[in-house]
Order: C-alpha cells, then sequence, then structure tokens
C-alpha cells in the first residue's frame, strides 16, 4: 500500500554505535509520534532495511566494520532502497566530510553534538519533502494516464470524436484564423468546444460556435495575452506548450495550454493545474528553508562557520579582482566560561543571542557580514573597506556590547559583559588564500586578551608569508 495513503506512523531507522545517542534520539523521535528502530552497525542495518525500508535513515558515518558511507553507497545502489532519505549524523565536523556525505547520496547532515530541536526539524522537513513528492508524482501520473486514454480515444476514429471531447477532463477547443485583406492574423473563431472548455470560459458548446476569441472592447477573458502566440503557432507550425496564470474577480487559476496548428487555425487543449502548481511553489520554499537553514547559526540566527567560510573565500576572490581591501574583525566574548559557570548555559545562550544581535547592528552596510565563528568567538567580514573603516566597525561593535549592560559579576575586567576584538586589512592577491587575512586577525584577538582584554587592537597582514606557506604545502 502506497504510504501517502496509510495512517501508521514513519519509521526511521538510527544507525549509530553508541548507545546512547540511540537511546537519546529514539525517545525523542518517538515523542514526535515516529516508529523508530536502531542498529549498531552498517551490517545490522542492511539486514534490518532488506526485512523493511524504513521512510528515513539516520546514520553516522563512524561505524565498526563498514562505515556509513558505506552504507549509504550500497543503499544508493539498489533499486529498492535508493529513495530513502538519508541524514548523516556525525561529529566529525570538515567541509570535505559533509562534501562526502553528500556525494554519497545524503540529503542533510547534521554535526555532533547536535541540538534536539534541529534534529526534529529536520527530520520533519525531510519527511514532509518526501510526503510532497509522493503526491507530486501521484498526481503527474494520474494526469499521464489521463491523457494517454484521452490520446487512445481520439485515435480510434472519427466517430467517437463528440464522445472522446465530452468525457475529456481537459478542455478542449479548436479555432480558425480570421484575416483581414492583407492577410494578416487579426483574431480567431470557435470552431468546436467542448463542455469542459465550454464552462470554463462561462459559454456552452452551441453558444461558443463561431464566436471570435479576441474581441474588442472585451478584455479579461481566459486567453487574454496569448494573441501573438496563437498567431506563431499558425504561422509557422510551432507548437505551443505554456503554463497560464489567469487572474479575475471570479477565478484565480493556472492553466496549462497546449496549442498545435491544424489547417488555418489552431487546436487546444487546457487543464487546470492549480494544485500541481502550489505543490511546486511548497517544494521550492521548502528548499529554500533548507539552504537558509544550512548557513544560519541556529542559536544566535546569524550566519554560521559554514557560510563564513564560503563568503571570505568569494569575497576574496572578487577583491583580488578588483584590487579592493578586504577587512576582517574576530571577536571573543571575554570570560564566557565563567559566565557560564555563574549564570547557567541558558543565560549563556541568551547572552550568545544578544551579542550577535548587537555585532549585527554594528554590521550597517549589505555586503558587510555578521558570523558566529565558534563557541564564544564572532567574525565579521567587511568588503571594500580598509583598515580605518574597520577599526570604526570594531568600535561601533565594542560599544553595542557595553549598551547591552548584561551584568557578568566573575568578569576580570568590567562588572558586565564585554568582547576583545582583533581587526586586519588587506588587499587580497589571486595566488594565496584568506589563510593570511584570518591569521592576522587572530593574532590581534590574541593579543588583545594578552594585553587585558575588552579591547580593539589592529594587525597588518602578510601576504608574502602566506604565498610561501600555500607553496610548501602544494610540494607536500
Amino acid at each position: 500500500m502506497n504510504k501517502k495513503y496509510s495512517e501508521s506512523p514513519e519509521q526511521i531507522l538510527i544507525v549509530d554505535d553508541l548507545p546512547e545517542n540511540i537511546r537519546l534520539l529514539s525517545s525523542l523521535l518517538s515523542e514526535n509520534g515516529y516508529q523508530v528502530s536502531s542498529a549498531t552497525d552498517g551490517k545490522m542495518a542492511l539486514s534490518m532495511i532488506d526485512r523493511e525500508c524504513p521512510d528515513l535513515i539516520l546514520l553516522d558515518i563512524m561505524l565498526p566494520e563498514m562505515d556509513g558511507y558505506q552504507v549509504c553507497r550500497y543503499l544508493k545502489s539498489q533499486e529498492q532502497t535508493r529513495h530513502i532519505p538519508i541524514i548523516f549524523l556525525s561529529g566529525l565536523d570538515s567541509e570535505s566530510d559533509k562534501v562526502e556525505a553528500f556525494k554519497f547520496g545524503g540529503v542533510d547532515y547534521i554535526t555532533k553534538p547536535f541540538f534536539v530541536e534541529e534534529v526534529v526539524f529536520r527530520v520533519k522537513t525531510q519527511l514532509s519533502i518526501i510526503k510532497q513528492q509522493q503526491q507530486f508524482k501521484w498526481m503527474l501520473d494520474k494526469q499521464i494516464a489521463e491523457r494517454k486514454v484521452a490520446e487512445r480515444e481520439l485515435n480510434k476514429s472519427r466517430a467517437l470524436l463528440t464522445g472522446v471531447l465530452n468525457s475529456s477532463l481537459d478542455g478542449v477547443a479548436a479555432f480558425e484564423a480570421v484575416r483581414d485583406p492583407q492577410d494578416t492574423i487579426v483574431d480567431f473563431r470557435w470552431l468546436i468546444a467542448n463542455p469542459v472548455a465550454a464552462m470554463t470560459v462561462g459559454g456552452t458548446i452551441d453558444t461558443l460556435r463561431g464566436k471570435r476569441l479576441f474581441v474588442e472592447g472585451t478584455p479579461g477573458h481566459l486567453f487574454e495575452g496569448l494573441f501573438d502566440l496563437f498567431v506563431q503557432v499558425v504561422e509557422t507550425c510551432t507548437v505551443i506548450e505554456k503554463e497560464h496564470y489567469y487572474d479575475s474577480d471570479s477565478l484565480q487559476a493556472w492553466f496549462q495550454i497546449v496549442a498545435v496548428k491544424l489547417g488555418d487555425g489552431f487546436a487546444m487543449t487546457f487543464r487546470d493545474i492549480s494544485d500541481r502548481k502550489q505543490i511546486e511553489i511548497t517544494l521550492k520554499n521548502t528548499n529554500n528553508l533548507l539552504a537558509y537553514q544550512a548557513n544560519i547559526d541556529s542559536l544566535t540566527q546569524i550566519s554560521n562557520r559554514r557560510r563564513f567560510d564560503e563568503y571570505i573565500s568569494q569575497e576574496w576572490s572578487r577583491c583580488a579582482r578588483e584590487q579592493e581591501y578586504l577587512s576582517l574583525i574576530l571577536c571573543d566574548v571575554d570570560y564566557f566560561k565563567a559566565y557560564n559557570d555563574t549564570y547557567g548555559h541558558q543565560a549563556g545562550d541568551d547572552c550568545l543571542y544578544e551579542v550577535a544581535k548587537a555585532i549585527e547592528r554594528a554590521v550597517k552596510r549589505p555586503a558587510d557580514l555578521a558570523f558566529r565563528y565558534g563557541g564564544e568567538e564572532f567574525a565579521v567580514i567587511l568588503p571594500h573597506t580598509e583598515s580605518q573603516g574597520a577599526m570604526k566597525v570594531a568600535a561601533d561593535i565594542h560599544q553595542q556590547i557595553q549598551d547591552l549592560q548584561i551584568l557578568h559579576v566573575s568578569s576580570e575586567v568590567d562588572n558586565i559583559v564585554s568582547i576583545s576584538l582583533g581587526v586586519s586589512s588587506l588587499i587580497p592577491d589571486a595566488a594565496s588564500s584568506p589563510h593570511a587575512l584570518i591569521s592576522a586577525a587572530d593574532n590581534a584577538l590574541y593579543d588583545a586578551k594578552i594585553q587585558g582584554r575588552n579591547r580593539i587592537i589592529y594587525k597588518s597582514s602578510d601576504l608574502s608569508s602566506d604565498r610561501s606557506r600555500d607553496d610548501e604545502d602544494q610540494h607536500n
């Protein structure tokens, strides 16, 4: 039975060699209404999948005997299991591991330690996509089957034409060209229409016959705006297949229109595809949401480290081409471990969220982006910005944090939360990497901490040493 119509809960298989992870995930997902099974190694997982295919798999990479990549590769090579979405759940956090996971066919990648809300959200999102895809495929298959039935009926004989037209679920009509004395098409005249076509345009088979399609002074009909396309069909024998949105006071709907030349006119079929378009829009929105989630830090709601790596490489190349300055600010919340120990992790999370929003308020230009760099560290990338501009932004960030007035009795530099900042700027060189800029800003941040924290330090970058390091890496 197609699970699309089944009332039974979705089945999720957890594959992890750590029992505590399995217990946590099983409890979490079961509470959310899912049927959960588990395996502690790849072979056990494949054996269980062979007996009954789950709807989704949470798969660890580091497994005994047969790792997660091998399990995924095998499942994607089999016809009966290649459709199962696989979310990798791993402590491996390098870009290469994530890229490898997606190459093997994973649909998502969650890094351990994970946020339970994130796991539930991503599981729900993937299962929602599956349901939508199943519904979309079912509707398309149904439409194809209906069209094939119509085509078979139309091919039987002219004697069956009226019956076929009257039973078609599509609107079907034929038109002849109306030409002026210079043989230019100025309009089209209805020849035949089946009941669906007549009902859709608000007429009857008899009243439409002989009526002109584009009559001056009567705007707003179903095919308004398509006159030039219909002329093209007749004059060039072009087959037109178009999705057309009709919006009026009485009807808002999407139609799929197919028009082909017929004598000195054309035949046309059209159907309401509003349901299908709604599914497409939902899928697009879901994909956009997934892309957003992949680049946003779930705690602070600003860009994450993955987006930082992408953006600094992108802006490095662009500023190198344009020979413009690129600046980087690295920030660290002072004595944040002591803050967590004093006020608790929930307060610590709230503090990081407020700090992130304060940094965003200080970053005003569209191309300037703030990131959660890791833990209590933040970063700001400033394209087309020299050292003076970068130091001004850093000062604004420092002041924004001061203005928060978040109490921090365990701080050794102030009684409120403060921040240390390292700043660096340079004109990128296409032959080197962003490492020089990151290293200089990191060294500046280190000096700010050594010199007493709660301050801003600037350091210049050395591209020549970075190029030497890149060359050494290539030779090694």
